[in-house]
């Protein structure tokens, strides 16, 4: 008896799980980043590299087929700091790289792993 179409199934829902999470995150980082840079005088300076990878991020994994076409979740952006932010940017490259691991198709690992290097960039920004 083979095991096959379940292990594929458990594949597929992971890497859906996966890439739904990551574009949740995406979208909240880059809300949050906007709204510190919009709250300093000089936010935009301070905070522009960050925001353009989370920018980038976000649109390289919304090329991604497979990702369901659902908008992000609302998240409180009001407890975020940018060591949250830090923390958050490195989960989601870590969660898109095994994304592009489980995925058949081959446009899918390019939007996850293109995402993933601009995740890579957005935590480098938030140092």
């Amino acid at each position: 008896m083979t095991h096959e179409p379940e292990h594929a199934q458990v594949r597929q829902t992971w890497f859906t799980e996966l890439l739904n999470t990551a574009l949740n995150d995406l979208a909240h980082a880059e809300r949050v980043i906007t709204a510190f840079a919009a709250q300093e005088p000089d936010g935009f300076i301070a905070w522009g590299m960050a925001e353009g990878e989370a920018t980038q991020a976000h649109r390289a994994l919304r090329q991604a087929p497979s990702l369901q076409a659902a908008a992000p979740a609302d998240h409180d952006t009001s407890n975020a700091t940018a060591d949250a932010l830090f923390e958050l940017a490195g989960k989601v490259c870590q969660s898109l790289v095994r994304a592009a691991e489980l995925a058949a198709d081959p446009d899918d690992k390019m939007a996850c792993l293109q995402a993933a290097l601009h995740a890579g960039r957005l935590r480098e920004a938030l140092r």
